[in-house]
Formats: structure tokens, sequence, C-alpha cells
């Protein structure tokens, strides 16, 4: 339905959220998360291929891909696995406050991977450019990935407000 909304013009946004629950606290495991993610990444995979493959309205030589961004996020991330004393792993199965985000589409510079995370499971510092235009090393938050994506549409610092500051990831948005 999504992808028939946007291949008619009717509209310029569109919300996606799959079936495939994460947040399940069952105990399965790695394999059970995995089969998730693999169904989730084909659904996305399926998608953009579409989207790819389909001109933009009123744009010719661009496709529906060209003219949209994606987003592919989760408001939480999973625990990190850990050691027990008797050298075996056990899995993550808990919510985790670091997550990660993928941008694609149109204006993003693609193939590359912006920021990381330490042995323990927290955040790096990455490039950012601040609300003042000053820049700065620190740890994304969730304002800067909504700056990041307004940012790659087009809009300018001045045309948006968020509430207790934010910045642009650095690296994400075609020069």
């Amino acid at each position: 339905m999504a992808l028939r909304l946007l291949k008619s013009d009717l509209c310029t946004a569109v919300h996606v959220s799959l079936r495939l629950d994460f947040d399940t606290h069952n105990g399965h495991g790695h394999a059970y998360s995995c089969a998730h993610g693999r169904g989730l990444m084909d659904c996305v995979a399926r998608f953009m291929g579409e989207m790819k493959a389909t001109p933009a309205p009123g744009k010719p030589g661009k496709t529906l891909l060209d003219d949209t961004l994606v987003l592919v996020m989760s408001e939480f991330g999973r625990s990190w696995a850990s050691r027990g004393s008797d050298g075996s792993y056990s899995l993550p199965d808990d919510h985790h406050p670091y997550t990660s985000v993928c941008f694609a589409g149109g204006n993003v510079a693609g193939n590359r991977q912006v920021g990381t995370y330490t042995t323990r499971g927290l955040g790096v510092p990455v490039d950012i450019i601040e609300e003042n235009g000053q820049p700065s090393k620190r740890v994304p938050r969730s304002a800067d990935v909504v700056t990041t994506a307004l940012r790659i549409m087009g809009m300018e610092p001045h045309e948006f407000f968020i509430p207790g500051g934010y910045g642009e990831v650095m690296g994400l948005r075609k020069a």
C-alpha cells in the first residue's frame, strides 16, 4: 500500500511498520533474532528495489528512490551478549539504550558506516555540526537523527526547531 501511494504521487510521506516483533523476551536467542532481522531486511530490500525501478512522477531521469529518504530504525536496541564466569556467552534478550539507524535513498551519501560501539556496547562520539553551526564530536542522540533526516531532505537549520538542542551527523548527507 505504501509503495502504491508513493507511486501515485498522492502523498509525500509514508510510515511502514512491519509485523516483525523484536520485543519478545522469549529466550529463543540468536537464531530467532537473526531470522527476524533477515525478514525485515528482505522486506526493506524489495521495497527499495521497487522504488529504484519506478520513475519519479514528474521528474524525468529520476527514480522514486532518488526522490525519497528511507529510514530503518527502532526506538531501542538489544542488550549485548555477555560472558559468564564459566566462559559461556549469554545472548541478548533485553532492551538497550543505544540503537542504530539506516539512512538510504536520494541525497544520502551511500556505502558508508558512521559511528560504532565500544566493546561494552556504548556509543562512540562522531562528528556533528551543532545547531549553532559549530563542529563537535559526541555520541549522537535521537534529535540528531531527526535533524540529519531534515537536512538530507533539504531543510536548512533555521527552518525547524527541536527542543533540547540538536546537530547534524556529518558524513550522511551528499555534499
